[in-house]
């Protein structure tokens, strides 16, 4: 029994590409503008640790962001 031998066609690898590099771009706004945006507090750490404390989940979904991107 032969085995068909078949290649991946260049549109599909082409569309496997273009999602990935917009889940990467999704992934980078939101850890950028939704997570960075409101817990960082520039110039006051301690106001920083606090928001990093009190939205524990939120920065732990951007951290997850920041892997994935």
């Amino acid at each position: 029994m032969m085995e068909r031998i078949t290649e991946e066609s260049p549109r599909l690898t082409a569309r496997i590409a273009g999602g990935l590099y917009l889940t990467f771009g999704l992934a980078y706004t939101f850890a950028d503008v939704s997570v960075r945006g409101r817990l960082i507090v520039y110039g006051d750490a301690a106001a920083t640790g606090h928001n990093i404390l009190a939205h524990e989940t939120l920065f732990r979904l951007g951290f997850a962001a920041e892997l994935l991107e």
